[in-house]
């Protein structure tokens, strides 16, 4: 045989190995949110619904099927078949205990004999394929699952058509809202052995199902792709504990325990809710720079301080901890080290920390079983004394990245990054240097853990060091050190050193990354617990092609479909008119007082209150502008003119992308993410000249602007000269980015840049969700903060002006109106207060479909 055709074989096997493997790893379907969900947020699959499919003399229809674990409530349809409105043929799963066969099969209002079970292991973790043939010849129903068989005789001659409905129905006399949580794939619809549809719900955005063989579209309501799980961080649990907490992962009960100072809370995944064990010996005073590790041997919580040595260790049955740790302390020398437990010599191993000006590359070790603590020395290649790296153990081997620190260890002495990829050999007591990594972000340092995933490969959270409003990446890092790739979307992330921690885990029970973020308020003595997940293998963040109105996200917020913000824009634009109507009325009818200055008429929708001038957001210096808190980018030019409409839709918005990514990610975007977003249809070559053309085109309108140009910087293309104009944006950036607490001056010009609105609120680019659900969270949650911090004696003004800003990021801020409502009250404004609370029951009516709990009387 020839050596080309040697070649040519060993390529089209090499090309069958990666198409299976690929075919193997693939994760994709549709999933339902059920019970955990208000009755018009659960989720439809409908097909047929509007023109009905052929029911053929034997139809077979089948689908994979797969439930969520850790729900509360399993009861409800997973299937209705509507033959010629007539017949109803169910698939339901029935959760009563003491019933050994949960699963039944409804045809009209009669159970049939059809009744099965499949085994917990296999419904919550892997797909199981159910069919049903419905065979108008024999007049009987054929349904297989789990390799068995069942036959119902039932009457199906003289009906030609029918509907499927997966979870919730609103079709005629066929209503039900009861599902069971869980995830479909691979819909097929068969005439005998004839593939007629196959909807492989393999989409990642998008209220249609594609029928990949025939011509019928399923209608998707309030949808959960799995594709875009793989791609989004779903927000799994938000919450508070009492003083500072450190966290820790069962990867076999997949669930997170938080220690905080008087109580052992555990959060399963997949579950909204969460327990606790309050302490019998409380507080627990948690020692400075201390952290928590799952021990999966013993099945335990331990807690861990080196400064003290002493772990300790919680028993759930007594709760109590074993040891106390020493109180008050006296800080830390090993601030954010790395851990592992090692269940070859059941010990945990303590790697690095800071504390005192000085970065740590010492080994701690601790053996479980005797309590005995070491000091370890390892040889080989030398450990770079830091903090803020990751570690990984996997199979015996461990894993060290990146981190911060210097070379002598002292902080005064050139500290620096780390690129270091480290391997670290416990059974020889040495360090070996595998790679030196350039990072994409050259101030990135790492939360605690490594996570090995899927293809064996390191996974972990990278965030820039310089940032107080940062963001947690997650990355893949090969193991020989020489592929790193970003994954899925970004983590909102308040990085302080001592008031901040982050971990990330992996859990193979159901394939995902499991993040978890800390936040420690030293005024409030409480932690902000906020847990995230994402499924494996994480797929890089990229947008679907189809039309915005298919954008239906999934981020750990569920928003609301566009046509429900639609119209509640509408209804929030009526409102405003109808409070300014009502103003008109009420400036002749009640007095205003005075407090301070003489006070202004004040619209219904905004009190107003003294905020800085247009040049005190910038410069004075600064004569061109870039403004993005608009409904659209503004661009002003350096003789004070807009020149936005110059830009064609295309360079308005790979403009609007420079900008964002400069300033928001800090780097710009590389070449390979634009031609992914704008030119993925074209060859290499075409790519590559369509981002110069319209790059050149954008810098020659940039010519009026002034001194700033679109340029490539260490490998990212960026808007180059940024800090020559005025760009609301960055002045935004620079306000959050402040570790304390905003002062007035401050906090009067981020409200001046919130004025006219959110950000960039009526530009509708899929890439750009993201960063606007981000800034919302980040904006939202400084101005709730600064509210509990003022006096309704003293600052009614500034607190009517700081609601005003909550709600244009969020409608429904409940807190927000009844600051709001409080202060207008004492203003004098009664009758204001008062429309404001109507205003906003009207639009939760709206948004959730029910009514606000509360009345006015109650929250004033």
């Amino acid at each position: 045989m020839r050596r080309n055709e040697i070649n040519l074989i060993s390529a089209v096997f090499a090309f069958f190995l990666i198409f299976c493997c690929q075919k193997a790893a693939a994760q994709y379907g549709l999933e339902f949110a059920s019970h955990e969900r208000e009755l018009d947020k659960r989720t439809s699959l409908s097909i047929g619904e509007k023109e009905a499919v052929t029911l053929f003399p034997k139809t077979e229809l089948s689908f994979d099927l797969q439930f969520k674990p850790y729900q509360h409530d399993y009861f409800g349809y997973i299937f209705r078949i509507i033959l010629n409105d007539k017949l109803n043929i169910d698939l339901i799963y029935d959760r009563r205990p003491g019933i050994g066969n949960h699963f039944k099969l409804v045809v009209g209002d009669k159970f049939t004999d059809i009744a099965f079970n499949i085994p917990g292991e296999q419904l919550f973790y892997k797909w199981n394929p159910i069919k049903l043939v419905m065979d108008k010849d024999k007049n009987q129903l054929i349904f297989t699952c789990q390799g068995k068989t069942y036959h119902y005789s039932v009457m199906l001659n003289g009906f030609n058509k029918f509907q499927t409905f997966f979870g919730l129905s609103n079709y005629k006399q066929f209503q039900s809202s009861d599902l069971p949580p869980m995830r479909i794939k691979d819909l097929r619809i068969k005439d005998g052995q004839h593939l007629e549809h196959h909807w492989k719900l393999d989409q990642a955005t998008g209220l249609h199902a594609e029928d990949a063989v025939g011509k019928i579209k399923g209608g998707v309501s309030n949808p959960f792709w799995i594709k875009r799980q793989r791609q989004e961080w779903r927000m799994e649990n938000d919450y508070e504990v009492s003083g500072q907490a450190n966290v820790t992962f069962d990867p076999k009960r997949e669930c997170v325990y938080v220690v905080s100072e008087d109580s052992l809370v555990r959060t399963f995944l997949g579950s909204r809710s969460s327990n606790s064990w309050a302490y019998q010996n409380a507080p627990l005073h948690i020692a400075d720079g201390s952290q928590s590790l799952f021990d999966p041997h013993l099945g335990q919580v331990h807690c861990i301080s080196i400064d003290q040595k002493i772990v300790s260790t919680f028993d759930t049955l007594s709760r109590t901890w074993s040891k106390p740790f020493t109180y008050p302390s006296r800080g830390t020398n090993y601030l954010s080290f790395n851990k592992f437990y090692s269940p070859q010599d059941s010990s945990i191993y303590m790697v690095g920390g800071y504390g005192h000006f000085h970065y740590q590359n010492s080994v701690h070790k601790y053996h479980v079983p005797t309590q005995q603590w070491d000091s370890l020395a390892y040889t080989g290649d030398r450990l770079f004394p830091h903090y803020l790296g990751a570690l990984g153990f996997c199979d015996g081997k461990v894993y060290l990245l990146g981190g911060y620190g210097s070379n002598t260890g002292d902080q005064m002495l050139n500290p620096r990054i780390s690129n270091d990829l480290m391997q670290m050999d416990l059974i020889g007591g040495k360090f070996k240097k595998i790679n030196e990594i350039t990072f994409p972000d050259q101030n990135a340092v790492w939360a605690s853990s490594l996570a090995v995933g899927p293809g064996q490969q390191l996974f972990g959270l990278m965030f820039p060091k310089n940032k107080f409003k940062s963001s947690l990446q997650l990355v893949s890092v090969s193991l020989d050190g020489q592929e790193l790739q970003e994954l899925g979307s970004m983590i909102p992330f308040d990085f302080h050193d001592i008031k901040s921690f982050a971990d990330l885990f992996y859990s193979p029970a159901s394939n995902r990354y499991v993040a978890v973020t800390l936040y420690f308020d030293s005024e409030s003595n409480k932690s902000r617990v906020r847990i995230y997940s994402l499924l494996a293998p994480a797929m890089r963040y990229q947008l679907d092609e189809s039309s915005a109105t298919s954008a239906t996200k999934n981020w750990v917020w569920y928003a609301s479909g566009a046509v429900s913000i639609a119209a509640c824009f509408i209804l929030l634009l009526q409102f405003k008119g109808r409070r300014r109507q009502e103003d008109e009325k009420e400036k002749h009818e009640e007095p205003i007082p005075s407090v301070g200055e003489e006070p202004q008429q004040l619209p219904i929708a905004e009190a107003t209150v003294p905020i800085p001038a247009k040049e005190e957001i910038c410069s004075e210096d600064k004569k061109s502008a870039i403004y993005l808190f608009r409904g659209d980018i503004q661009i002003i030019n350096a003789h004070g003119e807009e020149i936005t409409k110059q830009f064609s839709p295309l360079l308005k918005e790979l403009f609007t992308l420079f900008v964002v990514y400069t300033i928001y990610r800090g780097r710009g975007i590389s070449s390979e993410k634009l031609v992914e977003l704008f030119w993925s249809d074209k060859s290499s070559a075409s790519a590559n000249n369509n981002r110069s053309v319209n790059i050149a085109k954008i810098n020659s309108l940039l010519e009026s602007v002034g001194d700033v140009k679109i340029s490539k910087k260490s490998g990212y293309w960026c808007l180059d000269g940024a800090e020559q104009i005025c760009i609301d944006f960055a002045e935004y950036m620079k306000i959050l980015q402040q570790e304390e607490k905003l002062d007035r001056v401050s906090l009067s010009k981020l409200l001046r840049i919130l004025d006219k609105g959110s950000f960039l609120f009526e530009t509708d680019y899929e890439w750009l969700d993201v960063i606007k659900d981000e800034i919302s969270i980040h904006t939202t949650t400084i101005l709730n903060e600064t509210l509990r911090g003022l006096a309704l004696s003293t600052d009614a003004e500034f607190i009517v002006e700081i609601a005003n800003r909550i709600f244009h990021f969020d409608s429904v801020h409940e807190e927000a109106m009844v600051y709001k409502c409080k202060a207008l009250v004492q203003l004098g404004y009664h009758s204001l207060a008062h429309q404001c609370f109507e205003n906003f029951c009207q639009v939760y009516q709206q948004l959730y479909g029910e009514s606000y709990g509360k009345s006015y009387r109650e929250i004033i």
